[in-house]
């Protein structure tokens, strides 16, 4: 019994050390270019995935610029961790963001931030199929008029 979990679990490390990173973020930019959404970056692939000094495009346009995207794949925990992302539009920039997603809570995708206009904190529920994100501590009014609010905060709120 020892010597087959010792195999699944090295089965499962191997998996993970000599999975082809850079062949899933070819296939997800084949997935957005369907989208009209283009990703132009620098990568380098290790146990993680991390894309260098890219920028976003939608239908041509430079949406965002990024310094550091890393993506670690494990599985049964994910994480997307962002750096230093400047918005296109109204100059606004996200210091940091993080995206997990764990096998322990299957149904939900969290997301933190910080940024110059407050803080970020947010879910996706892929069983409701909605986005929600809260802006905690805005500090720009002009976002306000594309939010709503409730007793929590300023939030945004999408469906899917």
């Amino acid at each position: 019994m020892k010597k087959i979990l010792f195999f699944l679990v090295g089965l499962f490390i191997g998996f993970i050390l000599f999975m082809p990173k850079e062949n899933l973020y070819y296939t997800f930019q084949k997935y957005l270019s369907k989208q009209n959404i283009y990703i132009n970056s620098q990568i380098k692939s290790n146990l993680t995935l991390n894309l260098y000094n890219g920028k976003i495009y939608e239908n041509g346009i430079n949406l965002v610029n990024f310094k550091e995207i890393k993506i670690i794949p494990f599985v049964l925990y994910n994480k997307i961790t962002a750096k230093n992302i400047k918005i296109n539009f109204q100059n606004y920039k996200i210091t940091y963001l993080n995206i997990t997603y764990s096998i322990i809570n299957p149904t939900k995708i969290y997301i933190k931030g910080n940024s110059t206009f407050g803080k970020i904190q947010g879910e996706v529920n892929l069983i409701k199929h909605y986005l929600k994100v809260y802006i905690l501590n805005l500090n720009d009014y002009n976002l306000k008029s594309f939010l709503k609010k409730d007793n929590k905060g300023y939030f945004y709120y999408a469906e899917f």
